[in-house]
């Protein structure tokens, strides 16, 4: 599945023991939680490197989950 848009870094699961900062990709749309697969879920260091940028990836959708397998800056 491909996907395109804004990533941005937002509050996630708000009043539960899950919260924290997530990655998200905002297509316009939607927004999913960015991952990679065997990446940490809570802090990956090159997903924070995308944060502010627009970039088109491919990828598996799993619920409001993204997970990346490649991506590039748009």
């Amino acid at each position: 599945m491909e996907l395109s848009g804004q990533v941005i870094k937002r509050l996630f699961g708000k009043g539960s023991k899950s919260e924290h900062d997530a990655i998200v990709l905002d297509t316009g749309i939607e927004q999913y939680v960015l991952r990679r697969r065997g990446g940490n879920p809570f802090s990956d260091p090159e997903l924070e490197k995308l944060v502010g940028k627009k970039i088109r990836c491919n990828g598996e959708l799993v619920g409001y989950t993204f997970f990346l397998t490649q991506w590039e800056e748009v």
